[in-house]
């Protein structure tokens, strides 16, 4: 790189330049590729082939890792790298074309990021599966008795088995539950405002002096964030109604068993997770057919 890009580049504290379409497109992969893995790792077998949540992945062997690398990766690039640069004058400007958002999109997409950290720093609570019947889950053990001080090295450590994080620390659990799903639904409802509002704004040169093919892929980019964006919201009301639990107003159907051998907790935030996905990497420009044309000369 010469000296003049590294100039061009060094108020972001970086000797190279981030482009948000990159940002974008890691997000998308990242948030898309998330539960596909994590249902790879059930067909590994020896894990509970039905956990209720995407959440609940985090007792599980290996998948505990990629559920909690993968939400931080997402929290960190919103957080940190989801912002526009600095103008001469110190405000915020647009870049790369995108010239729909402004500073509240910002704020709202490093609100996203803090809420992904809070999904997975802040684990839910339960057993998750119905039925583990000798598979293998990560637990902690509580009251634990024994050790090499006291035991041969490969003689069993005593205890109760918890799958409550919490309570470990002699927190109780409830509050850190309820703080575990307000921040789902926070960052799934800005990732809803992103499809629906911000990325349907025009953005690139190309969109705001459309002509040809490019007046047609906005159309059909925006259609399709707007479905991405419904997908979301739908996967957001299924969490809020989870919330009834923890509110204390009645259960409209007689139970949450049903609910949880049907999955359903994770099949909704799988469509919440794949839609936010799409949505981000058709922003990104995964998708080479959808682009714009370049703007005339």
């Amino acid at each position: 790189m010469d000296i003049v890009s590294l100039r061009a580049h060094a108020d972001d504290g970086l000797p190279f330049r981030i482009k948000l379409e990159s940002v974008n497109k890691g997000i998308g992969l990242a948030a898309l590729l998330l539960p596909f893995a994590l249902l790879f790792i059930s067909a590994l077998g020896n894990t509970c082939p039905g956990i209720d949540s995407i959440s609940h992945y985090y007792y599980s062997r290996l998948g505990g890792d990629i559920l909690v690398g993968t939400l931080c990766f997402i929290g960190l690039q919103m957080t940190f790298f989801y912002h526009l640069p600095a103008a001469p004058g110190g405000r915020e400007q647009a870049v790369d074309g995108y010239l729909g958002h402004n500073k509240w999109d910002i704020r709202a997409a490093r609100f996203a990021g803090l809420c992904a950290f809070g999904v997975a720093l802040v684990p839910t609570s339960g057993k998750g599966c119905e039925d583990y019947g000798g598979l293998v889950s990560r637990v902690f053990l509580k009251d634990s008795q024994g050790g090499h001080a006291v035991q041969s090295p490969d003689a069993p450590l005593e205890g109760t088995a918890s799958f409550d994080f919490w309570p470990t620390f002699g927190i109780n659990a409830e509050i850190f539950t309820m703080i575990h799903y307000a921040a789902a639904a926070g960052m799934f409802l800005v990732l809803a405002y992103y499809s629906l509002v911000v990325f349907t704004r025009p953005q690139s040169p190309a969109s705001v002096s459309a002509t040809g093919r490019s007046v047609a892929n906005k159309r059909l980019r925006n259609l399709l964030y707007r479905i991405f964006g419904g997908l979301i919201l739908v996967a957001l009301g299924a969490l809020l109604y989870k919330f009834i639990r923890y509110l204390g107003l009645d259960d409209p159907i007689g139970g949450f068993a049903g609910w949880n051998r049907a999955n359903l907790t994770f099949w909704f935030e799988t469509l919440g997770l794949v839609a936010f996905g799409l949505s981000w990497c058709l922003k990104g420009r995964l998708f080479g057919l959808l682009r714009d044309d370049p703007p005339p000369a």
